[in-house]
């Protein structure tokens, strides 16, 4: 008797979770979602994140809001995220500076524990851009000039840590020059100063770059590992015999903490966006390509990451 009363309270015990995350499944979201962009409005975070929350307003039914809450290469706006609520409501929508920027800084947060990975929504090479009247015309013509004049190339990055930052500073590492660092709150500044000509060059995305006047600045070289199908006529880093191939990815976060049934449903309703045909072209056109993953997968590859510019940093010596 005894034995079949406990058996019966057990399954009430797993009828009450079932329908609890089946509730939760079902009701969230009850009232607007924020994502939360720790970076200035114009940048790559910025507009993929913006035409994102336009679409998941449509499926969620609930609006969804973007925050830019800049400075920090990031942290500051992550740190936001982390100490949030953990109840479905406060998103990060980051680049790969989020494993970047704690390599260099003492972050508030640790990047591989104090969130939960979402959904990774796309990724993309960089590409070196240089002001107009640079000397330099070509990666090797590059490489020339900063070997005979250490230090007096200037480089603009989002800042501290940031990837623009992380990737110039690996090529350095990789061709054994050195150049200035000089960081920006955010990646739209610091092309507003290469326009300008008071920087040399950035390392930086398609997805920053196109629509705005930095567009038609001089384009010596992606870093992918082969050439854009949609600018063949700009070769690869690679081309010249240098071993350096990186690229960024941007993704969605959550607290920690987050209940698993809505990081699943937020994932779902974020891969199947990244299939449409207009995000498809949009991403497209921005210099990006989708890259939809399992949350799983995704931190996986936030973990490795962090370890790799971890090394990264400390050989370079990226403080």
């Amino acid at each position: 008797m005894f034995r079949c009363l406990f058996d019966r309270f057990l399954l009430g015990l797993l009828l009450v979770s079932c329908c609890n995350l089946s509730f939760a499944d079902t009701v969230w979201p009850k009232a607007p979602v924020h994502i939360v962009v720790p970076f200035p409005p114009g940048g790559s975070n910025d507009v993929i994140a913006r035409r994102l929350s336009a679409r998941l307003t449509q499926t969620l039914g609930q609006p969804v809001i973007v925050e830019n809450k800049g400075g920090g290469a990031g942290s500051i706006g992550a740190q936001a995220v982390a100490i949030s609520p953990a109840d479905g409501y406060t998103f990060l929508f980051v680049s790969s500076s989020l494993a970047t920027a704690s390599a260099v800084q003492k972050t508030p947060y640790d990047p591989a524990r104090s969130f939960a990975a979402v959904a990774r929504v796309a990724r993309a090479p960089f590409i070196i851009l240089t002001r107009t009247g640079f000397g330099p015309k070509s990666v090797p013509e590059l490489v020339a000039y900063a070997r005979a004049n250490p230090g007096k190339i200037n480089y603009g990055s989002a800042g501290p840590g940031d990837t623009t930052q992380m990737a110039t500073e690996l090529f350095n590492e990789t061709v054994g020059v050195k150049m200035t660092a000089v960081p920006y709150k955010g990646i739209a500044p610091a092309q507003l100063d290469l326009i300008a000509g008071r920087l040399d060059l950035i390392v930086t995305t398609m997805a920053s770059v196109k629509g705005t006047a930095a567009d038609q600045l001089p384009k010596l070289a992606f870093t992918g590992e082969a050439r854009e199908p949609d600018m063949p006529q700009i070769p690869t880093v690679a081309e010249a015999g240098i071993p350096y191939a990186v690229d960024v990815w941007w993704g969605v976060f959550a607290p920690a903490a987050v209940p698993v049934a809505v990081r699943d449903k937020m994932n779902r309703e974020i891969n199947s966006i990244l299939i449409e045909p207009d995000f498809v072209a949009f991403l497209k056109n921005a210099g990006a390509s989708a890259a939809p993953t399992t949350p799983a997968a995704f931190q996986e590859i936030l973990i490795k990451d962090v370890e790799r510019w971890n090394i990264i940093a400390k050989r370079a010596g990226v403080q």
